[in-house]
């Protein structure tokens, strides 16, 4: 049950890249063609696709789903920041890039050391212990961990603070390893610090796995209303609706007690 779920939701993430629904498009109205169907059909298809490109690349559905995805993590309380005695930073990876045989964090990853950085400061500033968890391999050659522990080391963070958890290679495994980690720490509060976007599905994933964490989003991504299409806008857009979908499997897997 659960592979052929997994397999139908691959497929669907298909959809949410622009390549193959533009070759799907070109396909149907080639067989549409070849089969000699009315011409209006196919009129109709094209001109569906153009609108979707509209709706698309103008930035309006963007910001829809911007605002569905990122809305209730726009405004944290500084209080809510300082109210726990022995809290854990949870920081997911956010992917590595190698450049010219160096591997570097992904750019939005800074934004997530930052965020940690910040609220880990503001604990140790007044003497208050805090730890700092790391989760990430990521496919490079050094694991997502182990470099945002090389940059945590850099600011000044104590190495004794610093958790990896170097074998999650996705957000469901994120929530999956940390999970072991922060309930044999037992804290007092968890911090999940992610980017805004990302954050609805990992907050979810951590729940399943018995977690209630408190979410720090470090990023936000929006689109803008143009009057013409742009490959801004309609990049953007195809990236959170494939994490709307990413929710949407969550949500059932969650209902069908198919997590954990």
């Amino acid at each position: 049950m659960k592979f052929l779920l997994d397999f139908l939701f691959r497929v669907l993430q298909l959809f949410t890249e622009p390549y193959f629904l533009a070759f799907l498009a070109v396909v149907i109205i080639a067989v549409l063609k070849r089969k000699n169907t009315r011409k209006n059909l196919r009129v109709g298809i094209c001109t569906g696709l153009v609108l979707m490109i509209i709706f698309i690349g103008n930035g309006f559905l963007g910001k829809l789903t911007s605002v569905y995805l990122q809305k209730s993590y726009a405004h944290v309380s500084d209080a809510q920041k300082t109210a726990s005695q022995h809290p854990v930073i949870v920081v997911l990876g956010g992917g590595v890039v190698d450049f010219d045989n160096t591997e570097k964090l992904h750019t939005m990853s800074y934004s997530r050391i930052v965020t940690a950085y910040q609220l880990y400061y503001g604990y140790k500033k007044n003497n208050l212990p805090c730890k700092i968890v790391i989760s990430g391999k990521g496919r490079g050659r050094t694991s997502e961990a182990e470099l945002f522990s090389e940059n945590f080391k850099k600011m000044g963070v104590a190495d004794a603070d610093i958790i990896k958890e170097d074998k999650s290679m996705n957000t469901y495994e994120n929530a999956k390893y940390s999970s072991r980690i922060l309930k044999q720490m037992v804290p007092s509060e968890i911090y999940l610090v992610t980017s805004g976007f990302h954050m609805k599905r990992s907050v979810s994933l951590f729940q399943t796995f018995g977690l209630n964490p408190v979410p720090q989003a470090s990023d936000f991504i929006d689109t803008e209303i143009t009057v013409f299409p742009n490959s801004y806008n309609a990049a953007f857009t195809f990236v959170m609706l494939k994490e709307v979908l990413g929710i949407w499997q969550v949500k059932l897997y969650n209902s069908l007690v198919m997590n954990g």
